[in-house]
């Protein structure tokens, strides 16, 4: 079975002999594969042999020639020597009559040579066409030659004149001559393949475009990059002048210039691109020209890759509109809403309390955006001093205020490119900021602190508050123009007090031990009438407090812990709408058993309230505990 580490070799002989003397020499170097036939019969031959897997055709004389003319695999002749001419004329030696040497194209400068060694008379003759033959020895049959030497073809002919023709055949040193040839071609053409291989990965990873022609303007290389751009096939434009598929490249004008072009702004077509053109010189010659280009788009997805570094700044947003907790249907109408605003890139002003989750909103309309791959960018405008805002915001130039990075910064607003700038607490921006943020509205475009260049941004603009911006911008502390700008699809999150049956359902998903239905009873007791002031993230943070302390102090009453950890219990008492409502049973007759029914139902509920510790109820009410009791027995009956 043929090794295959080893180059694949075609032999196309016109005699069997050929092909045994081949095989042999061909051992560890190539896996020999015989065919047999000469001229044209050795042509088609070639034509169905494969090129991705011959890697050389080895033949002789014209038939060499026959088959390079039908293939595109490398072609290498066995040139006959003087030692085969000698070796096939030995049995003539001393025969006075003429010879005629029949050789392809070239006439063997041995050949007197061998004639002085055998003392014979040898008339070479060269031909290139079998019809060159045909003429050659009707000449030598007139003539009276006795005896003609040559290849297949020439003996084949030569019967036709009923003349003796000697078959020359090649000796192991003609095909071992030829056997090094074939491999120095294998070797150089593998080499080709390599570099070829590597400079077409190159090219091909290249994002920008790559042109590459030669001294005549016609396209060698155009690689994927360039295809993308142009919507052109590399083969439908190599081997071509290129001014004839792609309009105004200046390629030619630098070819003739020899003076390279570098980083400038072109048109073609509809297209901007940014372009290079490097002339090929070879010493004062220029065999052709190297362009590359890069479109607008591709410029702009680097800067923002550059720009944005979303990954690393962690830019992105987490949470979606599943992850808002409700059960109120104003509070699911305010989602719908916000799904709606989200399929926009109208900027969006939230406007709620602290605590209702108005960042929740935020990142949700982001991540149900068109711009959902993109960054989200944070900053509360209170938490930052006046001072540092402007800079954070818009980003500054290198070495433009001390203290400033040698290399500048990009700004927020640069960084939330093709995504969304989250602006919390958004009234209290400064007044000099707010003019700035105005004109990133309008154009579109910001500049640096100390920059002197307009950078582009796309970027959606989502503002929250929980100031009234109408009564600010009636005030004059907030520009009502900037306001008009920002308020184009208000939202409104609702307070946690308007949000019906919210409290019961976000304590419930919030409290998650076995025991958790009690706790859930018990902290409604407490909070039946609480309004609420720090929202959703107060309630909870205040049922995490509570989870923590009660393993911790097990026979104590929420009361207790709340008081333990600085909570009030007179801010349950004192709210708004605070009391606890009290039913009064107006079928009673008697004020006496109205009375004793209101008593009842008070001490019941601080006996829930302190765990049934009746001790600590008595206290609470002044009252002693057997007359608690006896209240308590006075009502059973």
């Amino acid at each position: 079975m043929p090794s295959k580490t080893l180059p694949n070799l075609a032999l196309i002989t016109p005699y069997p002999s050929l092909g045994t003397i081949v095989t042999e020499q061909c051992v560890g170097l190539f896996n020999c594969h015989v065919y047999h036939g000469s001229l044209g019969k050795a042509s088609n031959i070639a034509k169905n042999l494969d090129p991705e897997f011959y890697d050389v055709i080895m033949s002789r004389g014209g038939t060499a020639d026959y088959i390079e003319k039908s293939t595109t695999i490398p072609v290498v002749r066995i040139v006959i020597s003087a030692a085969d001419l000698l070796k096939s004329l030995i049995p003539l030696k001393n025969n006075r009559e003429k010879i005629a040497f029949f050789n392809y194209e070239n006439y063997l400068p041995e050949v007197d040579l061998v004639a002085q060694a055998l003392n014979v008379v040898i008339d070479e003759f060269t031909f290139s066409t079998e019809q060159d033959i045909n003429e050659n020895l009707k000449r030598c049959h007139e003539e009276n030659y006795q005896t003609i030497i040559g290849g297949s073809p020439t003996a084949k002919i030569a019967q036709q004149y009923n003349m003796e023709c000697i078959l020359i055949e090649n000796g192991v040193e003609s095909v071992n001559s030829s056997l090094r040839e074939a491999l120095a071609i294998v070797e150089t053409t593998k080499r080709k393949h390599m570099h070829m291989a590597r400079l077409e990965m190159i090219l091909s990873s290249i994002t920008e475009g790559i042109i590459v022609t030669n001294e005549n303007n016609a396209v060698q290389y155009f690689n994927k990059a360039a295809q993308k751009i142009f919507g052109i096939e590399e083969s439908q434009i190599i081997g071509k002048q290129v001014d004839t598929v792609i309009q105004n490249t200046r390629i030619n004008q630098v070819l003739l210039s020899k003076s390279p072009e570098i980083r400038e702004l072109q048109e073609i077509g509809n297209t901007s691109i940014i372009t290079s053109r490097v002339p090929i010189l070879m010493g004062n010659k220029c065999i052709g020209v190297v362009c590359s280009f890069t479109d607008t788009p591709q410029i702009q997805r680097v800067e923002r890759k550059i720009r944005g570094k979303i990954v690393k700044k962690g830019f992105t947003a987490k949470y979606k509109f599943a992850d808002i907790i409700t059960n109120s249907d104003n509070m699911r109408d305010v989602i719908k809403l916000a799904e709606i605003y989200s399929k926009t890139h109208s900027p969006v002003m939230i406007h709620g309390e602290s605590g209702t989750g108005k960042e929740l909103f935020a990142q949700s309309i982001h991540n149900h955006s068109f711009r959902k791959n993109g960054p989200f960018v944070a900053i509360n405008c209170a938490a930052i001093p006046e001072n540092l805002l402007e800079s954070e915001l818009f980003g500054y130039e290198g070495g433009s205020f001390t203290g400033a990075k040698r290399e500048g910064k990009e700004g927020l607003i640069e960084l939330a490119h093709e995504g969304t700038l989250f602006l919390d607490e958004i009234g209290e921006l400064p007044l000099s900021i707010q003019s700035r943020l105005l004109r990133v509205l309008q154009e579109y475009e910001i500049m640096r602190i100390g920059g002197k260049d307009l950078i582009p941004v796309n970027v959606r603009i989502i503002g929250a508050t929980n100031r009234s911006l109408d009564d600010m911008a009636s005030a004059g502390t907030f520009r009502s123009d900037l306001y008009y700008r920002l308020n184009v699809l208000p939202l409104t999150v609702p307070p946690l007090r308007e949000r019906d049956g919210d409290v019961e359902y976000l304590v419930k998903r919030f409290l998650k031990e076995p025991d958790s239905d009690q706790q859930v009873q018990n902290f409604l007791e407490v909070f039946s009438s609480y309004p609420w002031p720090g929202n959703v993230r107060e309630l909870r943070f205040i049922l995490e407090r509570l989870s923590l302390l009660s393993k911790g102090f097990p026979g104590a009453s929420w009361f207790e812990i709340l008081e333990l950890t600085g909570f009030k219990i007179k801010d349950l008492n004192n709210a708004p709408e605070a009391s606890r409502t009290i039913t009064v049973d107006l079928k009673i007759k008697h004020l006496k058993g109205i009375v004793r029914d209101v008593e009842r139902q008070i001490i019941s509920f601080y006996l829930k309230l302190y765990n049934n510790d009746q001790e600590k109820v008595a206290t609470k009410l002044g009252i002693s505990k057997m007359s608690m009791w006896r209240k308590l027995r006075e009502n059973e009956g």
